[in-house]
């Protein structure tokens, strides 16, 4: 995976076989090699066997109204689910990222094995375990866009760039991320220099020159 800016130069210095690319507001582009792209298939595909062939999950799928950008509290993965124990969940997805459909799914399965983990464990953990959730969503949801043309949605392609730059725990909780419970209030006290430092890349790397 490769993450580089925009400019001439450095677009003309992006290696041939780099043939997938996702493009930031500030014009930052992320681009995988397609090998890349097949192993996060595989592990999404293996993801979803899962759902379908524990005959002890009971998983409830369906898509809401379609959302826009403005809206996108509704479509952040830690809101679209519910995971309410180790094999009962509900998923009510946007409906106009259909083609997202794995990316959700990963999602619910990873916080379903958190879930089947000793509940009482640091706060720490915890976290970790919703970044290892969200990693398998990242991971879905660029096979969605970049291999089955699936729809772009800015709000979710951020989540991509953030891993990248390595601030997604600090992403999570400065969504307030309600996975992660009681233990969201510790966290955030705990890692302040985290969320700055999410916010300040989010300003200078990945938004527009201006914000928005």
């Amino acid at each position: 995976m490769l993450l580089v800016g925009l400019s001439a130069g450095i677009a003309a210095a992006a290696p041939a076989e780099a043939q997938y690319r996702l493009t930031a507001p500030s014009g930052t582009v992320v681009e995988f090699e397609a090998d890349r792209l097949l192993r996060f298939r595989d592990r999404s595909d293996s993801l979803m066997t899962d759902l379908v062939e524990d005959p002890l999950v009971l998983y409830y799928r369906s898509f809401g109204r379609d959302l826009d950008e403005s809206e996108a509290r509704d479509a952040w993965p830690w809101n679209a689910a519910e995971v309410v124990t180790d094999s009962l969940a509900a998923l009510v997805m946007p409906g106009n990222l259909r083609e997202a459909g794995r990316a959700y799914e990963s999602y619910v399965v990873l916080r379903m094995h958190a879930v089947r983990q000793d509940p009482d464990v640091p706060c720490e953990t915890l976290l970790g375990r919703e970044i290892d959730a969200l990693d398998g969503f990242i991971d879905g949801w660029i096979v969605a866009r970049l291999l089955f043309g699936g729809p772009a949605y800015e709000p979710l392609d951020e989540l991509v760039f953030a891993r990248e730059a390595d601030v997604l725990g600090g992403l999570i909780l400065d969504r307030s991320n309600r996975q992660l419970g009681g233990c969201l209030a510790v966290a955030r006290q705990r890692r302040e220099d985290e969320i700055a430092a999410y916010r300040s890349w989010r300003t200078e790397n990945y938004l527009p020159p201006r914000g928005r």
